[in-house]
């Protein structure tokens, strides 16, 4: 089968949740198919990262796009009605080539990832078309609206209402709808009704993501993920403020790492406060988790499945997560993640596995077991088989915008 894969950025390395989605997605489907894959790029350093993926996939096409364009375009759409995060996205280099491409080859199927990425495929005649929405972006931009301040406020507001319009028409207009959780398809089958939808979650790599040993350093806490990304500022800055002052009342030695790439001016300031470590970009996270004692996934802002709970407890880590950040696992309390709102609680958790360190190894061999029991790739993504080969088998549900073409 011929395949075609839209996506947001070119989806290697698998260092960020969209990217290891769109990765694990990829290669899996490139073992029995024909894949091509058409992404945007954050720039020039990112297009360069397409050798990478050449490996695993038939071609691949890239068009970057500059932070200053998107921006622009995101500014302009404001005054036009559509959802300034897919207007920030189209760039028409992406549009024909993924046109010329599709006149070409004719492919058998198109998945795209991510609901800003439809427009690239919506006009796509005669195809099954599947929509791979994650999560539902537009409650992710009422979260904002709701944690912000005006104008931010306001902004993020019109945004929440005008992507869940068009997530309504795209969901509409695809074949079928996929989605993380089974949270999120409640959500979904609520605020888009009468729509094919199925729950294909993200999954870990077992093999790359394992303890390897190392001695823990004692009293250490991590958080892993891309450091520009709003939820993480926002739940890096809580744990410093409200969280990590109580751990450190109690356990003077703690410290906390913030690993991961692009750090805001306010994250690197966190890094002058007593025992507060931020690193920046690093080639691999896995050192830094497996000399950790405790995971800390704070998250006030979070939707779907965190990709780095996940990996945190392949590593064999205990984690203390927020509500908002457990809620997408299929983990239970107590099998190696501990969750709580309230900083007090969320401290005494953290003081509690950093003293007691039979319970800390005890919720590290059950954060393993389970990662391993609900998160391997290939059970998670055999469920995108079956809707692969439900959806080419039958005779292609026509749509408002089929009939038109």
């Amino acid at each position: 089968m011929r395949i075609f894969y839209v996506c947001r950025r070119v989806p290697f390395p698998p260092d960020r949740g969209d990217k290891i989605a769109a990765f694990n997605t990829i290669r899996h489907l490139a073992a029995r198919h024909e894949v091509h894959v058409f992404c945007l790029g954050d720039g020039a350093q990112d297009v360069a990262n397409i050798s990478g993926l050449q490996s695993h996939v038939n071609s691949i096409i890239a068009a970057p796009v500059t932070e200053v364009t998107i921006k622009l375009r995101a500014v302009n759409a404001l005054a036009t009605g559509s959802p300034l995060s897919v207007a920030a996205l189209n760039e028409r280099r992406l549009h024909r080539a993924i046109q010329q491409k599709f006149t070409e080859l004719r492919p058998d199927l198109v998945i795209v990832y991510s609901c800003n990425m439809a427009q690239f495929a919506k006009h796509l005649p005669g195809v099954p078309r599947i929509m791979h929405f994650g999560d539902l972006d537009s409650m992710k931009w009422q979260l904002y609206a709701e944690q912000s301040a005006p104008p931010s406020r306001w902004i993020y507001s019109i945004e929440g209402r005008r992507l869940l319009a068009y997530e309504r028409q795209i969901a509409h207009d695809f074949s079928h709808a996929l989605i993380h959780t089974e949270a999120e398809k409640r959500d979904f089958e609520r605020l888009i009704p009468g729509v094919p939808v199925s729950v294909v979650s993200n999954g870990v790599d077992l093999d790359y993501f394992r303890p390897a040993g190392a001695i823990k350093q004692p009293g250490s806490l991590i958080f892993t993920g891309v450091m520009d990304y709003r939820p993480n500022i926002d739940a890096v800055t809580w744990f410093c403020d409200e969280v990590l002052p109580i751990v450190q009342a109690e356990i003077p030695e703690s410290n906390f790492t913030i690993c991961g790439s692009r750090p805001t001016r306010a994250v690197r300031r966190l890094a002058r406060r007593r025992g507060i470590t931020v690193t920046g970009w690093v080639p691999d996270a896995r050192p830094y988790l497996d000399r950790a004692a405790v995971f800390v996934a704070p998250l006030r802002m979070a939707r779907g499945v965190q990709n780095k709970l996940l990996e945190a407890l392949a590593m064999g880590l205990p984690c203390v997560a927020s509500t908002a950040a457990s809620r997408g696992t299929l983990v239970a309390e107590d099998d190696g993640v501990l969750v709580s709102d309230d900083p007090r609680t969320f401290a005494s958790h953290v003081v509690d596995l950093l003293r007691d360190s039979g319970r800390r190894v005890e919720l590290a061999r059950r954060a393993r077991a389970a990662a391993e029991a609900n998160y391997r790739w290939e059970d998670q993504l055999s469920r995108l088989d079956q809707v692969v080969a439900t959806l080419v088998s039958r005779p292609l549900r026509r749509t408002a915008s089929a009939s038109a073409n």
